[in-house]
C-alpha cells in the first residue's frame, strides 16, 4: 500500500522497478530540499560551505551523493548545480521546485 505521494512516483513512471523504493526517493528529496534550505537560510555556516561541497563533488560512490540524488529524482545535476551555486541571494531553481511540489514537499504557504 502506498500513501498520495507514493501514487505520485508510481505515476510518473508505471512499471519501472525504481518506483519500488518510495521510501528512498522520498529521503533523497529530503536531503535535496535541506541542501536548498540550507544554501538560502544560512549561505556562510559551516552547514553551507558543506552543502556547497556536496554540491561540487561528482564522487558517486555513495548513495547520497548530490549527483546520484539528483539522477534519482530525474533532475540534472549540472542544471540544479547552477542554480544552486547562483550568486544571487536567492536561488531560483525553476528546475527543482516543480518536481519538488509534485512529490509534495514544497512548504505550505
Amino acid at each position: 500500500m502506498t500513501d498520495a505521494l507514493g501514487e505520485v512516483i508510481v505515476a510518473l513512471a508505471p512499471g519501472r522497478p525504481w518506483t519500488q523504493h518510495i521510501g528512498e526517493l522520498r529521503l533523497m528529496a529530503a536531503v535535496l530540499e535541506d541542501a536548498v534550505t540550507i544554501l538560502r537560510k544560512r549561505p556562510r555556516s559551516r552547514a553551507g560551505r558543506e552543502v556547497r561541497e556536496w554540491l561540487a563533488s561528482h564522487d558517486t560512490t555513495w548513495p547520497f551523493a548530490y549527483e546520484r540524488v539528483c539522477e534519482a529524482l530525474n533532475f540534472d545535476p549540472e542544471s540544479v548545480r547552477r542554480e544552486l551555486t547562483d550568486q544571487s541571494p536567492t536561488p531560483r531553481l525553476p528546475v527543482a521546485m516543480p518536481a519538488f511540489e509534485i512529490l509534495g514537499l514544497a512548504e505550505s504557504a
